[in-house]
Order: C-alpha cells, then structure tokens, then sequence
C-alpha cells in the first residue's frame, strides 16, 4: 500500500538558488533526518541509509536512489528510492516529485509529493502514524533546507 505525503512550503530566495540545491543530493542529504549518502554512483544514481523511528520501532535501510528527471524549465524533479531493512526483513520504497514556482523575486514555493510503501516490521504501524511521522521529518527537512539555503546565498553576495 502506497502512503501519499504532500508538502508545501515557501523559502525567501529566488527560484534559480533553491533550484541549484534541489538537484544536488549531496547537499539536499544532511538536511534529511536520518539519512545519509555512502556513495555516489553517478550523477543520478546514490546509494544511501535512512535511519527511521515511528514511535518505538526503530528501522534503518540501505538503499539506492535515483533521479528520474530533472526539468530545468518546469523546476520538476522526479526520483525513486528504495532500499532493504538492515538486520530484518523489511523493504522500503518512495517516489518523490517536487517542483518549484517563483512567488516573487526572491521568494520561491517548493511543492512535494511522495509516495511511499513500507513492508515489515513498521508497516504494521499503520499508514496514519507514518504519513504523521513523515510529515514531521519533511518539515524538519523544509526548515533545514531553507537554512543551507540561505547560508549560500549569504555566503555568494
């Protein structure tokens, strides 16, 4: 079963900043709790872990992520991640597509969407409790994001 998880938030920096960030997963990872890049195996392809509590289970997978497309007109990115629970038998997949729009200029709305299916230990959690979990750790990600964002274009002028 596939858990839908949308997000809409705003960052105060022009589309062509936060576009630069998006597209590069090694500076898009850290601001993602729990996970982190191991290697990159080209530039579209990344192994990777992510580490997830929801409530009292604990999982942590090891996986790959790739990027499907990369429009640099529309500002849409499309990637798949998937990966195996480490130490159990759980399997974790996502479908993540996020697009950009300018509000002004110097403002930008980022929209995401994912679509996630978990298998094992922590689907028998419930699609409530993970949706609710994920919202919270895309949320963390939004004000990260917008912080290394920020940071860079302080550090640019």
């Amino acid at each position: 079963m596939a858990i839908p998880i949308d997000l809409q938030f705003e960052i105060d920096a022009p589309i062509e900043l936060v576009w630069a960030y998006f597209r590069d997963p090694p500076r898009v990872a850290p601001c993602l709790p729990g996970a982190e890049l191991t290697r990159i195996l080209d530039e579209r392809t990344y192994e990777g872990k992510v580490r997830v509590q929801v409530g009292p289970v604990v999982a942590q997978y090891a996986g790959k992520l790739i990027i499907e497309r990369l429009d640099s007109t529309a500002y849409v990115g499309e990637m798949a991640a998937h990966g195996d629970q480490q130490g159990a038998t759980g399997r974790a997949q996502a479908r993540i597509r996020y697009q950009l729009r300018p509000l002004a200029e110097d403002r930008t709305e980022i929209i995401l969407h994912a679509e996630v299916s978990i298998a094992g230990r922590l689907a028998r959690l419930g699609g409530g409790m993970i949706q609710a979990v994920s919202r919270q750790l895309l949320r963390k990600f939004a004000e990260c994001a917008e912080r290394d964002i920020l940071n860079a274009a302080s550090l640019s002028d």
